[in-house]
């Protein structure tokens, strides 16, 4: 009988605290992150795929940071399969002029067959389409405000339209 009963309470302990993380879900800290791809180097294939690297100029629209301004790089790699694997370095500065270091990882768009070969093609011209991504952001900082953000993790959506240069990124705390 008491282990039914230990049972009980650890079933409704947990389905609380399940329904607290989602209610809190909704107020977790996020940002909205809006930019331009700057300028790009083309390094070429490599073993991996085909590298460039984006330099980004962006501004925070929304929530956390609302009005910081960022700039960095994305060591971009496309895949053979036409997947773009997403390894950025940001430096964020918000009005205060305190600095958070960002790294993002991720993915972008979806396996597309014979990408690459395109891309290489002297005559290409890319769609004017928002390639869909998706990753997760890391932060480091030594700013008090922004402390918090040592310790967790952002998970992100967003899109990059290769045509207008444009990027977008929705960052939202995954920490319970």
């Amino acid at each position: 009988m008491k282990k039914l009963l230990l049972t009980v309470v650890m079933v409704a302990l947990v389905a609380i605290a399940g329904s607290a993380n989602a209610d809190d879900a909704s107020v977790a800290p996020f940002f909205v992150l809006e930019g331009e791809a700057v300028s790009q180097d083309f390094i070429g294939l490599v073993p991996e795929g085909l590298r460039v690297y984006g330099h980004i100029r962006a501004v925070v629209t929304d929530g956390l940071f609302a009005g910081a301004t960022a700039s960095g790089i994305d060591y971009l790699l496309f895949r053979h399969d036409g997947v773009g694997v997403i390894d950025a370095r940001w430096l964020l500065v918000d009005a205060d002029g305190a600095t958070v270091a960002i790294t993002v990882k991720g993915f972008m768009g979806e396996p597309f067959p014979g990408f690459l070969e395109a891309f290489l093609d002297p005559t290409f011209e890319p769609g004017d389409v928002d390639i869909p991504s998706h990753g997760a952001a890391w932060f480091q900082t030594m700013a008090p405000q922004y402390a918090f953000l040592n310790h967790t993790v952002f998970g992100f959506t967003g899109s990059l339209n290769m045509a207008q240069g444009v990027i977008r990124m929705i960052g939202r705390s995954l920490a319970p």
